[in-house]
């Protein structure tokens, strides 16, 4: 069906319709209408053909004075363009990538052997204890003489073999070690030679051995067993750690939350689709497009996965599979203004003016005005997910719909873009655009104290930040805001300024980032223990972070702890510790108290 507006007309459905005017949503045009039927009738009784253009000059007139219009509502029973059912669109996906079951998650991994070994061999020491204690009751071994306990030892050794427990024994351990020499050893072929043979048994061996007495200390150990503490990195932890490092633009890092993530749950679309969004950030097309494959196999009706494979098809100039994943986008969820957008967009830019025409009239009838229009919603949420290109075909076409009532949204939007793209003074100057127009919206200083804060003009973004935060209402993201400006005051030594900002980040979202900033304060401060403590926590929640363990060194060598400071300092260096002015402080600490370092 297709619904077409003219100026001039009826409502009608089929060959019998009544035309319909209107006016506003007023039965003026009702009245207007009358009005001008009366005159034509009176016109039609005039003789001469002056007065009665005259006449129609008139009656015209009452229509346009009332502001009257026509509108035709015209059904049809077929598409003026023909177009794919939604089942061939799904079927050509399908082709693209063939929907997966999900894995079988392994239920037996190196941990899980080498604990079940343990278990096993807990039991089968309760069994043997058991069995001693009914023999010889439950007198303390260091009451008895030497002589005795052997002869003890051989007695029970001879009743296991005897009765067949021994084999019993056995028979339960071999599970266990099985699975140990698969998962541990990943030894599953036969031994090229008799040495390997011979080496391979010494190494199980001598681990067999080690696991037995950590199994056997558990059962016999006297302390309380104490409730293991969770980890702190579940998911939305990860994520948050990794958007942090993307904001330090610390992408090697962001990356291994990314990964981190999917071991987690490697069944997850969720999972392989943020990833593929970071490799977009980073410029890495191919990666993201294995991304948002896995991300559509584990699931085809993945909205923003199929509009992002689009994308990168697009990317990768092939066009064809592009406009079928975007389509079928749209037949997946019809009532999705995102997914009309876009695929409006790819049609405009391929000069298909009735695809586009049609798919932008179908995201305006899902689209709320209130949200302000489809292209700056779509543009806002193609930014975050770094599709630059539809973002500036976006922002292309709210110029056009609109060139005399941009609004600051506009401008905002535009800065942020260009800042993305790293043109940090064209985007400066369109957000300088945006506060003339409302000086009062913080995302819009926020928004400015970043483009400055990454050309490197620490002062002037400082004021922003500070300006920012001064507001009642809260700017957007005010996490990075005050990450920023606590790095901002470490930098200029503002170190109780640094301090509090990286408290209160710590107060809302903790991270290894947040903490070693309030250690850093702290350290600066000559507030050591609390230092230790925040550096503590930073090392929790990140043990691999080579700054931490550097400014840990750095603790323990002003507070005489020799050992301490030369574990964390070799460990510093062991994770990638590269800072030079850290690693000057360090050796130069050292140097002065005499130790630190395993080779003094």
């Amino acid at each position: 069906s297709s619904g077409i507006n003219a100026e001039y007309g009826g409502t009608t459905t089929g060959d019998d319709a009544q035309p319909r005017v209107s006016s506003g949503g007023s039965r003026r045009g009702v009245s207007s209408a009358k009005k001008g039927k009366e005159s034509k009738k009176a016109a039609a009784k005039e003789p001469t053909e002056g007065g009665e253009t005259e006449q129609k000059n008139q009656e015209a007139q009452v229509y346009t004075e009332a502001k009257s219009y026509v509108v035709f509502e015209v059904a049809l029973e077929k598409p003026l363009v023909s177009k794919r059912p939604p089942e061939e669109l799904a079927a050509k996906v399908a082709e693209y990538i063939p929907k997966r079951e999900s894995l079988t998650k392994h239920k037996c991994g190196a941990d899980e052997a080498v604990a079940e070994y343990q278990k096993q061999i807990g039991e089968v020491a309760n069994f043997v204890l058991n069995e001693y204690r009914q023999k010889f009751g439950g007198d303390a071994e260091g009451s008895i003489a030497n002589e005795v306990i052997d002869e003890r030892k051989r007695v029970l050794i001879y009743d296991l073999n005897s009765s067949g427990k021994y084999f019993a024994f056995k028979e339960q351990l071999k599970q266990s070690v099985v699975k140990v020499v698969r998962e541990k050893f990943f030894k599953t072929s036969a031994f090229s030679s008799d040495n390997e043979l011979h080496q391979f048994l010494s190494e199980l061996y001598v681990f067999l051995v080690d696991q037995m007495h950590q199994g056997v200390s558990g059962v016999f150990s006297l302390q309380h067993k104490t409730t293991p503490l969770p980890s702190p990195l579940d998911v939305d932890s990860l994520i948050h750690f990794a958007k942090e490092a993307e904001l330090n633009q610390n992408y090697e890092l962001a990356a291994v939350y990314y990964q981190e993530r999917l071991a987690m749950d490697q069944n997850s679309s969720g999972a392989w689709f943020d990833y593929g969004c970071f490799s977009l950030l980073v410029g890495n097309v191919s990666k993201a497009g294995e991304c948002f494959r896995e991300c559509l196999a584990l699931d085809q009706k993945h909205l923003l996965g199929l509009l992002m494979y689009g994308v990168v098809c697009i990317m990768e100039e092939r066009y064809d599979v592009a406009e079928t994943f975007f389509e079928d986008a749209a037949c997946v969820q019809p009532n999705n203004y995102l997914a009309w957008t876009v695929l409006g967009l790819f049609y405009d830019s391929r000069d298909n003016d009735i695809g586009a025409e049609m798919a932008f009239l179908e995201a305006n009838k899902n689209f709320s005005e209130e949200k302000g229009s489809i292209f700056l919603s779509s543009a806002e949420q193609l930014l975050k997910l770094h599709s630059y290109n539809l973002v500036e075909s976006a922002l292309s076409h709210e110029l056009l719909s609109s060139p005399k009532c941009l609004n600051q949204e506009y401008y905002l939007l535009l800065a942020e873009l260009h800042m993305a793209k790293g043109e940090l003074a064209a985007a400066e100057g369109y957000v300088k655009q945006a506060t003339v127009l409302d000086h009062t919206n913080p995302a819009a200083w926020a928004l400015l104290g970043h483009i400055l804060y990454l050309g490197g003009e620490s002062k002037a973004a400082r004021d922003n930040y500070e300006r920012t935060l001064s507001y009642e209402s809260p700017a957007p993201d005010t996490h990075s805001i005050r990450l920023r400006l606590a790095s901002i005051y470490l930098q200029l030594q503002q170190y109780t300024a640094a301090r509090n900002m990286f408290l209160l980040a710590c107060r809302d979202s903790p991270s290894c980032i947040t903490w070693l900033g309030v250690g850093i304060s702290c350290y600066r401060l000559g507030e050591l223990k609390e230092a230790e403590q925040a550096l503590s926590e930073a090392n929790i929640l990140n043990n691999t972070d080579p700054e931490v363990w550097g400014y840990l060194s750095l603790v323990c060598l002003k507070t005489a702890r020799k050992l301490e400071a030369e574990q964390s300092y070799r460990y510093a260096l062991r994770v990638g510790l590269k800072d030079p002015d850290l690693l000057s402080e360090i050796e130069s600490i050292q140097r002065e108290v005499g130790f630190g370092d395993a080779g003094f």
